[in-house]
């Protein structure tokens, strides 16, 4: 399993019984998992991933989660930081023996779909979906013979949807409701700050990133910008000039 770590939530993190989050994907693929059980093991609480893998818990330094799920391998992580991660689980190989293909028809366990073609006409065995057929609830993928085009086609528009809900995260963080109980400011200026300051991607994607570190460094630089200006409602406007 690979974890990644993002950013900090909280300048909390040796805290007890702090939030502690992450996001659960499918590895290889980076497919969102949701409904996989989270479990601290040493304080026994447990949650699910949400739809788009998004979990919450309370946790601290030095306790251990275990990740589970009946299509996917468990997998534990020894807690070191309260990092927000990023949590990549591989199916279990039995899954696998689920599967029969035949010329008619797809089977998996007791699912039964029409057969479904690449863009070169070749069999496609697709996830099992839930009713929306929009999230993904276990099995395999087999593609036999897909154009390599299609397939990074395909990971392409997983990646541009991975960022898009990154932005929306980071978009959520530093909102003026959120920013506020870290700069003395509000109102108009307030929004300026956070036009000027929320992170692109990049930034805020970096292991060294440090959301307590960074607005502190911010409002230092904002602060020399002259009062009327960093008050201004036409503040994009004079920053432009």
């Amino acid at each position: 399993m690979l974890l990644i770590a993002l950013f900090v939530l909280t300048g909390k993190s040796g805290y007890a019984q702090a939030k502690f989050g992450g996001r659960i994907f499918e590895n290889h693929t980076r497919i969102p998992l949701g409904g996989i059980v989270v479990e601290n093991l040493t304080s026994h609480e447990k949650t699910l991933s949400d739809a788009n893998g998004i979990f919450v818990i309370g946790a601290k330094v030095s306790d251990l989660l275990l990740f589970s799920s009946p299509a996917y391998q468990n997998d534990t992580l020894y807690i070191a930081n309260l990092n927000y991660l990023y949590v990549f689980l591989n199916l279990r190989s039995r899954s696998l023996d689920e599967v029969k293909v035949t010329q008619s028809e797809i089977k998996i366990g007791k699912l039964t779909l029409p057969p479904t073609t690449g863009p070169l006409n070749s069999h496609t065995v697709l996830y099992q979906t839930d009713a929306a057929m929009q999230n993904n609830v276990g099995g395999v993928k087999i593609m036999l013979n897909d154009s390599k085009g299609y397939q990074k086609k395909k990971l392409k528009n997983q990646q541009i949807a991975i960022d898009e809900a990154e932005k929306d995260r980071i978009a959520k963080i530093f909102s003026a409701e959120n920013i506020q109980q870290y700069v003395p400011i509000k109102g108009q200026e307030l929004q300026n700050f956070i036009i000027l300051y929320i992170p692109d991607l990049k930034t805020y994607n970096s292991s060294k990133f440090n959301l307590i570190l960074y607005l502190s460094s911010s409002y230092k630089e904002f602060c020399k910008i002259p009062v009327e200006k960093r008050q201004s409602a036409d503040f994009l406007k004079i920053s432009s000039k």
